[in-house]
């Protein structure tokens, strides 16, 4: 997958999402990623009332880039509470995925 592919999605998700962090985890996160991998992105949002709800909108912001893409929403407090838990999707990306984007 082109990087610009990456960044259109990581610029979508900071304008739409106001998150504190975007994570891309998975096999790109890890540089493994090949033409059948899905991007996976952790958007940390300060406060998320309803996580659901945020992860369908958030995709469907993304829908336009027409790329396969998941997206997984957290709060500031539920990342620093289970990063640091194995066996987690949060340890996971905390471990070893790669920060694309952090608020100024």
């Amino acid at each position: 997958m082109p990087d610009r592919a990456i960044e259109a999605a990581v610029k979508l998700l900071a304008e739409a999402g106001r998150p504190s962090r975007i994570i891309l985890f998975g096999s790109y996160g890890r540089g493994q990623g090949h033409e059948d991998s899905d991007l996976d992105f952790l958007v940390i949002q300060p406060q998320v009332a309803d996580p659901r709800a945020e992860m369908v909108r958030l995709r469907r912001v993304l829908s336009p880039l027409r790329l396969p893409v998941d997206v997984l929403v957290v709060s500031e407090a539920a990342f620093r509470t289970w990063s640091d838990t194995p066996g987690n999707v949060l340890f996971e990306a905390a471990q070893e995925g790669r920060v694309l984007y952090e608020a100024p």
